[in-house]
C-alpha cells in the first residue's frame, strides 16, 4: 500500500449547543488547496469518543447517499486528525478564557 500525505488546511469548527445524536459541532476543511468539504459532523459516541460523520441524503426508499466522504483510511485519518486538533485548540482556548475571567 502506498502511503501519501494529504494536505488539509482552513479547518473550521463551529460548536453547537443541544445537538442530538451526540452532535457537538460542525466542521469544514480544504483538501489539497482545491476541494472544500462542508458540513462534517463531529459527534461524541456513547463511550465518550469523538468521531466524524459526513453529510448524506436519504432517498424515499431509505437508501443513504453520501455527498462526500474519504475513501481511504489515510484520507479519513488525515481529515479526522486535522478537525479534532482544531476542536482541541478551541477547547483549550475556551478553558484559558474561563480561567482568565474567574
Amino acid at each position: 500500500m502506498i502511503e501519501y500525505s494529504i494536505p488539509i488546511s482552513d479547518v473550521q469548527v463551529r460548536l453547537i449547543e443541544n445537538g442530538s445524536d451526540g452532535l457537538i459541532a460542525w466542521a469544514s476543511c480544504v483538501i489539497a488547496g482545491g476541494i472544500k468539504l462542508n458540513n462534517i459532523a463531529i459527534r461524541r459516541g456513547r463511550d465518550r469518543s469523538l468521531f466524524l460523520t459526513y453529510p448524506t441524503k436519504r432517498t424515499p426508499q431509505g437508501d443513504k447517499h453520501h455527498y462526500h466522504h474519504p475513501i481511504t483510511p489515510a484520507a479519513a485519518k488525515a481529515i479526522q486528525d486535522s478537525i479534532l486538533t482544531q476542536l482541541a485548540a478551541l477547547a483549550k482556548a475556551a478553558q484559558t478564557t474561563m480561567e482568565t475571567v474567574s
